[in-house]
């Protein structure tokens, strides 16, 4: 199979290969885990998805220590590279090795990576199809540079995604023990909702704040007489990808759709009662929504970034209460009773403040991610194609 972008040129030493003539496979039955009852610690179990790593496993026997080498995925064409020692799932995976010393593993596997290789049956596409696919490849020498340099921006996403998640698991851990524990407190009492500093009051989510479902009172709700103006319109995708702060919309209301809608000031905390249960985000200006979301206004005993914050570790016990019809939903006569701790304003606004720096940290990391991931596609095209040329 010719990929005809790549051969249209052929630059000055680099040559049309196949792929079966630059790597060798290996059926991975030898190196197949027995047990799914992954640990925490010990040999990766590797899949070419996503996923990657799907946990740890204590077998000493079949391990692949042939390293680096290239997964790959026989129905999906995914690949990953390897450069630790691992078992894998499924006899799915081809394990890919370079098959002579002209070839540099690590270019070859982001060669991989630039080929869109279709697929649609469910069936094995490496012997059938994938590895007669023909790439261009330099000299040894400036693969290994290519490698190099892709490499080393690889290794900037890796460090930055393990930023992302430790900050995660300390966002976790944190909202736990603020919410539960506070800030320096030393005595607790025993609560309906378990033990709270002594100082902390419990109310009723409609006694510190109103509760008001979204209106769209027209139907068919598409009518198209009432969109295209200036009104913000939120929806639930728009909470759900918020993270916190409710930024951005896909949709306009008229002066029209305003009159069967309504109108919600910035400052709201909106939520998600039906099929996407309790997410939330705060309005960062005046938007209307539909009966799909619930505006919360908080008074002025609670500061809304920290019931927000408390709004989020309500998730779960939100979605065990809610109802199930054709879709999950959940009403205000579930939502007005819901419980929540109140510390002094001050102390809230402490617990608000710590958590939205958390936050920040997160997003500064994941632009940054997304940037280098930017990189890293841009110099594929330069480098992989030759219109850049690696300098040795």
């Amino acid at each position: 199979m010719v990929n005809k972008t790549l051969s249209q040129t052929i630059l000055s030493g680099w040559q049309m290969k196949q792929i079966k003539d630059l790597l060798s496979y290996e059926r991975p039955d030898k190196y197949i885990v027995e047990s799914e009852k992954y640990i925490n610690n010990g040999t990766p179990v590797l899949t070419a998805n996503k996923s990657f790593i799907l946990g740890y496993t204590d077998e000493k026997d079949g391990i692949y220590n042939d390293v680096p080498a290239i997964i790959f995925d026989d129905f999906t064409t995914d690949s990953k590279f390897v450069d630790f020692s691992f078992k894998v799932k499924s006899s799915a995976i081809k394990i890919l090795k370079e098959r002579n010393n002209q070839t540099d593993i690590r270019f070859i596997y982001e060669k991989m990576k630039s080929i869109n290789f279709p697929t649609g049956s469910h069936k094995r596409y490496y012997i059938s199809q994938y590895q007669n696919m023909e790439v261009v490849v330099p000299p040894l020498p400036e693969q290994k540079k290519i490698a190099e340099i892709l490499g080393t921006v690889d290794d900037e996403i890796r460090k930055t995604d393990e930023v992302i998640v430790a900050t995660e698991k300390l966002k976790r851990g944190l909202m736990q023990q603020l919410f539960t524990r506070g800030i320096g407190h030393t005595k607790f009492k025993k609560t309906e909702i378990g033990e709270i500093p002594e100082g902390w009051i419990i109310s009723k989510l409609s006694e510190v704040a109103k509760v008001e479902r979204g209106k769209f009172s027209h139907r068919p709700r598409n009518a198209p007489e009432f969109y295209g103006g200036d009104i913000p319109f939120i929806q639930t995708g728009d909470v759900v990808d918020s993270n916190g702060k409710i930024s951005s919309y896909t949709q306009t209301l008229n002066e029209k759709g305003l009159s069967v809608s309504k109108l919600f000031r910035k400052g709201t905390i909106v939520i998600t009662i039906a099929a996407n249960i309790g997410d939330t985000g705060i309005l960062q200006f005046d938007s209307c929504f539909p009966d799909s979301l619930v505006g919360i206004t908080p008074s002025e005993k609670i500061d809304a970034v920290f019931l927000e914050y408390y709004l989020r570790t309500k998730k779960e016990y939100l979605n065990s209460i809610s109802t199930q019809s054709a879709q999950k939903n959940i009403n205000l006569e579930k939502l007005n009773p819901l419980l929540v701790v109140l510390p002094a304003k001050d102390e809230q606004q402490k617990i608000a403040e710590i958590m939205s720096s958390i936050d920040e940290k997160i997003s500064i990391n994941q632009k940054l991610k997304g940037r280098l991931t930017f990189l890293k596609k841009g110099l594929m095209q330069d480098l992989l194609s030759g219109r850049v040329r690696a300098n040795i």
